[in-house]
């Protein structure tokens, strides 16, 4: 992998009508919310289709038209949560700071947003939105730093003054992924990804994103093993997207990953040797 030019990545900015921010000269600044521009609103948590087909988090056999959908259906609002929202487009349920369902169980709001809505939106962003609108980000990304902004002005995950900015965490997911050896689009088949950054087959990659992945500070880790044990771990069934699959389970493995998400995964027979290889 080539080094990379730090001139060139991505940064967060709180919406400009909210807070105001200075810019280096030549940023490219983004909407990534529904009101931004195609392909960009793709990102929007509120975004939503059938097709996105996202896992709920703590109950992945079940999936979900959108992101937000996830985390307005699994909020606690006297007493309940709204199933009903998991399909069609996502509204917001109204009432003070709820608590969130999670594996059968009630957790903080904190706790949800790394639980819930990190993995849903990372899912999302990588399996969905990425394909459709990376090539676009690619090449404002040529021309020098590229800004990504939402509606809300909280870009920090553990602070629950405010709603927090997807925008945020989708800068931190597409740093991570652009400076490691992954492609930031799986290709469809092994032997595309063989060529890839000249390695010579897959595990030669697993073996680079585990040294990778270990060189990261532990928010930036974070994030990536959501990527892996979620994104990758739980991409839909098909022969292009059962790599993704074989990719996570093999790092997994390497990295000696830890996560109770495999208790939930259900192999297929393309990926059952290693997920065999795994137990």
């Amino acid at each position: 992998m080539s080094a990379r030019d730090e001139s060139k990545c991505f940064l967060w900015v709180p919406n400009p009508n909210k807070k105001p921010v200075q810019l280096a000269e030549g940023t490219t600044v983004i909407d990534v919310s529904s009101k931004g521009h195609r392909p960009f609103s793709y990102f929007s948590p509120f975004s939503h289709n059938a097709k996105y087909a996202i896992p709920i988090p703590g109950d992945e056999a079940r999936r979900a038209d959108s992101v937000e959908g996830i985390w307005q259906g699994l909020k606690i609002i006297d007493g309940v949560t709204d199933d009903s929202l998991f399909k069609g487009r996502a509204v917001k349920r109204r009432g003070k700071q709820p608590s969130h369902r999670f594996e059968g169980k009630e957790i903080g709001y904190i706790d949800a947003r790394r639980k819930v809505y990190q993995p849903a939106f990372i899912y999302h962003a990588v399996n969905n939105a990425l394909p459709l609108a990376w090539s676009a980000l690619e090449e404002e990304l040529r021309n020098g730093a590229v800004a990504l902004q939402d509606v809300e002005v909280n870009g920090e995950i553990n602070d629950p003054s405010s709603s927090y900015a997807h925008s945020s965490l989708l800068v931190e997911l597409l740093n991570v992924l652009d400076a490691s050896p992954l492609p930031m689009v799986i290709p469809a088949t092994p032997d595309d990804v063989q060529q890839h950054e000249g390695f010579s087959n897959l595990q030669d990659q697993v073996d680079a994103l585990v040294e990778y992945r270990g060189s990261l500070k532990p928010r930036s880790k974070e994030v990536l093993d959501d990527v892996i044990t979620f994104a990758y771990l739980f991409a839909p069934n098909t022969s292009q997207e059962e790599l993704k699959q074989v990719f996570a389970l093999r790092t997994m493995k390497k990295a000696d990953i830890v996560s109770s998400r495999l208790d939930k995964y259900q192999p297929t027979d393309a990926t059952r040797q290693a997920y065999n290889d795994l137990q």
